[in-house]
């Protein structure tokens, strides 16, 4: 007993005479800690067997927090770490077991309810107040095989207005049910607004409409180049979204507030081309690779564009070039740029400047210059004449885009007396925003000079637009299926002393932020960064499967993302070759989301793992058994095995109706349980599958 006294009383801070230290106006001390091992030990149920025990103290601003870990140096008991605050608080438990067993079966012993109810009572425990303020968060997300956890995921709701920034955070044993994780990320002492004289939801949209508002938008569809052939195709889609920051409407002033916090950083896309060679005979230059051969015609040497380079930045001699870099534009594929970087040293520091030229043209694309700060220096210029300068920057050097270009504020918070500005110019065509086309100016206001300026514009063409919805039926999809409601929302203020937290809590009404603002500018219906129809990552819930015998193995399927984006799964139909290679596919890719539109994807994966063989494709033909088992055999790795001749019995009776080819692979996935006879001893090789059948066989490929 003495011994776990002495172990409780371990710290990882030494505190100076073991006089209790003060940490932001609160106490910690001996007696405080001692008083919190007891607590945690006692909720959590921690043997008093463990001999070792470590404590750690951290604080921030003016919350402490201790980090207890229990472990077992015999390594019989699991090691348990828990972050508890001052006041016993618990924001962190996590238990790890020092042997996992395999489980028999891949599939859970526990339901996902039979976990849910586990880890709610596990939170009910820990913490009473808060299991009365949570929300569980949509967590019919498909999980993998290889999961072994529930993660539940929970909102904080006040009064029935939900408060994103707090959340709760469980994972349960798949198998024990035990709680193996828990995270409590929860606001005590910021007091929260009341709604007591809120402006109404339909006041805040009109407001929203009137301040914020939709507009049209050319995106950049979110894909990566189709490398085999270079081509990119359709780039743009034409939306119904909002520009610049995240905004909301105040519940109380009924004014349009930013809620956003942190500032971008300038990115500038490059890409490298693959270089490509005939594998057949003496190496030759194809048509196609002549066409992108060339497009490297015409280009400026690097002594051209480092002499205009300097002309540009007004570089003396003393900059010297450090380093230049040719690289190909990812927006515009004829296009190519050079990156030149300078350095200028002095006696106790070092100047910098990079610039970024057309390689053909010598146009600029973007520079930056490093600059003294002194961060007590006052601005030379006000925030007008910073723009007006960023804007005679433009007619200099872009004269031909001021008039297709406008100013959005992009999280850049341009308050008066800055020593720095930024200033996002977007592009238009035809009054539609191009989100990505921009010219940003950086201006340093103590030296009114422009310092940093970047160009992206593509030089393709867009989406037509005609025929497009009206704003009223955008606004209906943004209200109805993005969702605009009331909730706690965190402010950051600038207009505060020092000393003093710049964050508050207040009411705001607000567009969904789980959902993306995309609104298909000829349908209305949502769409996700592809360009493609937006769907929730949900599990299928088919309406016709009730009939079929395959009906637990396809609900099981599909909550391991396994299945097709549809209400019926038409189970008693024939399958066709596509429609099984796409459900191997997503066994294959757990981590991945694909529409079933694009099976060209899946095709050219599948054949480059060499799960498709040459003259194999036949996506619309009735795929037979024997086919869907060797395409199982192969996602299995089992190839090898299941091509080896004359080492495999004749145990079926309609034997001979086998492709010779697939006798192994055949009898290989019959004992692999994968596939099943008819009763007669028959195994039917060229029955054509029904969906329900290639569920089947897909379900006991990656669970038995």
């Amino acid at each position: 007993m003495k011994k776990a006294i002495a172990l409780i009383l371990i710290f990882s801070i030494v505190f100076s005479g073991l006089l209790p230290l003060k940490v932001h106006g609160e106490t910690v001390s001996e007696e405080n800690l001692e008083k919190i091992v007891l607590k945690v030990k006692e909720l959590f149920s921690i043997s008093n067997e463990y001999d070792n025990f470590v404590s750690r103290v951290n604080s921030y601003e003016d919350v402490v927090n201790y980090d207890l870990s229990w472990s077992d140096s015999k390594e019989i008991l699991p090691s348990i770490n828990i972050n508890v605050d001052s006041e016993g608080n618990i924001i962190a438990y996590n238990k790890y077991l020092n042997e996992v067993l395999e489980p028999e079966s891949k599939l859970p012993n526990l339901s996902k309810d039979e976990a849910l109810d586990n880890a709610l009572k596990f939170l009910e425990k820990v913490d009473s107040k808060v299991y009365k303020e949570i929300e569980l968060k949509d967590s019919s997300s498909p999980r993998t095989k290889w999961d072994r956890y529930y993660n539940f995921s929970f909102i904080r709701k006040i009064n029935d207005v939900p408060y994103n920034s707090n959340s709760v955070n469980i994972s349960v044993d798949m198998n024990t049910g035990d709680v193996s994780n828990i995270y409590i990320n929860w606001e005590r002492k910021t007091p929260f607004p009341t709604k007591d004289n809120i402006i109404s939801l339909d006041n805040a949209k009109e407001v929203y409409k009137d301040e914020i508002g939709l507009k049209l938008v050319y995106k950049q569809k979110n894909r990566a180049r189709i490398m085999d052939t270079g081509k990119i195709g359709d780039e743009y889609f034409l939306v119904y979204s909002t520009l610049g920051e995240p905004k909301g409407i105040d519940a109380i002033t009924g004014k349009s507030i930013s809620l956003s916090y942190y500032y971008p950083y300038m990115d500038e896309k490059q890409s490298r081309e693959d270089s490509v060679t005939d594998s057949g005979g003496a190496p030759i230059i194809t048509p196609e690779e002549r066409q992108q051969i060339d497009k490297l015609k015409g280009l400026q040497t690097v002594e051209e564009a480092e002499k205009e380079g300097r002309t540009i930045l007004d570089l003396d001699e003393a900059y010297k070039l450090r380093a230049n870099n040719l690289y190909s534009s990812w927006d515009n594929q004829d296009e190519f740029f050079y990156s030149l970087s300078f350095i200028k040293k002095l006696e106790d520091k070092e100047q910098y400047a990079d610039i970024s030229l057309n390689a053909k043209t010598l146009e600029l694309k973007s520079f930056s210059k490093s600059y003294e700060i002194d961060y007590e220096a006052k601005p030379a210029i006000t925030k007008e004449e910073a723009l007006t300068l960023a804007k005679d920057f433009i007619k200099k050097i872009n004269p031909d885009k001021v008039d297709k270009i406008e100013l959005i504020e992009l999280y850049n918070r341009n308050e008066e007396d800055q020593q720095y500005y930024g200033f996002s110019f977007v592009r238009k065509v035809d009054d539609i925003y191009v989100e990505t086309d921009s010219i940003y100016i950086g201006v340093d206001a103590v030296n009114k000079v422009v310092n940093s300026y970047n160009i992206n514009w593509f030089k393709g063409e867009f989406p037509a637009k005609e025929n497009i919805i009206s704003l009223d039926k955008a606004y209906d999809s943004l209200f109805n299926k993005i969702g605009f409601n009331l909730n706690y929302h965190d402010i950051y203020r600038t207009d505060i002393i020092e000393n003093q937290s710049n964050r508050e809590i207040r009411l705001i009404y607000s567009v969904n932020q789980d959902k993306i603002t995309n609104i298909d500018a000829y349908t209305g219906e949502l769409l996700d960064y592809s360009g493609n129809l937006y769907k929730d990552k949900t599990t299928p819930n088919y309406n016709d499967i009730d009939n079929s015998y395959a009906k637990e193995k396809i609900i099981t399927l599909g909550e391991y993302g396994v299945g097709f984006n549809s209400e019926k799964f038409s189970p008693k139909d024939t399958i066709k070759q596509k429609d099984f290679l796409y459900l191997l596919w997503q066994s294959l890719n757990p981590y991945r989301a694909l529409p079933e539109t694009d099976i060209d994807v899946v095709y050219k994966e599948l054949t480059r793992q060499n799960l498709i063989k040459t003259g194999e494709e036949n996506r619309e033909r009735a795929l037979t058994k024997e086919e869907a088992v060797k395409f199982v055999i192969r996602a299995m790795n089992y190839e090898k095995i299941a091509e080896l001749t004359n080492i495999y019995a004749d145990i079926f009776s309609d034997g001979e109706n086998i492709d010779s080819n697939l006798k192994g692979y055949m009898t290989l996935a019959y004992g692999l349980k994968i596939i099943n006879g008819d009763g007669s001893q028959d195994i039917k090789p060229k029955y054509e599958l029904k969906r329900e059948d290639a569920a089947s066989i897909i379900y006991n490929y990656m669970f038995k």
